[in-house]
């Protein structure tokens, strides 16, 4: 019997919704296709959005900063805008700390 492996779901967070996250998304997947092996399901959206779905959530990555009430909810955040300066290993080094903390749950 094999056990299926839950999918993790991440939100990559901006402003808008679009601009920002659009720019790091390709950048953002390659990491988690490297990290998660295809098993996580990458949700794009707007600061506004997220407060609905943080019980489905188990890591967050944002451009924007979050209001406390996002930030004490008990979900990983990892602020991504370091990938438009290069800093790539930087943020995926951040992104496996992150789950690592999501595996220790």
């Amino acid at each position: 019997m094999s056990v299926r492996k839950v999918k993790k779901k991440i939100m990559l967070v901006c402003g808008s919704g679009i601009v920002s996250s659009t720019l790091v998304m390709p950048v953002i997947e390659e990491i988690l296709e490297e990290i998660l092996r295809g098993n996580y399901e990458l949700i794009k959206g707007r600061i506004h959005e997220v407060p609905g779905r943080l019980k489905d959530l188990d890591l967050i990555l944002t451009t924007v900063p979050l209001t406390p009430d996002i930030q004490k909810a008990g979900v990983p955040i990892v602020t991504v805008t370091g990938l438009f300066a290069g800093k790539k290993e930087e943020i995926k080094q951040k992104i496996i700390e992150a789950l690592k903390i999501i595996q220790g749950k």
